[in-house]
């Protein structure tokens, strides 16, 4: 089953991040992401991911 899909802002929300930051992480690869509709989504595991390579 496929993960739900957050825009950039709720991503950066949900990581306590500014979303500015949330984009830098993206365009370094060091976080997934899926574009729908040319916006980029991060899916919810993704943001699990991050966080495990984080800590």
């Amino acid at each position: 089953m496929p993960s739900e899909l957050l825009r950039a802002s709720e991503a950066a929300r949900r990581l306590d991040v500014p979303t500015k930051e949330l984009l830098r992480l993206i365009q370094q690869r060091k976080l997934r992401y899926e574009m729908v509709d040319g916006i980029a989504h991060v899916p919810v595991d993704a943001l699990e991911e991050y966080r495990a390579k984080a800590s």
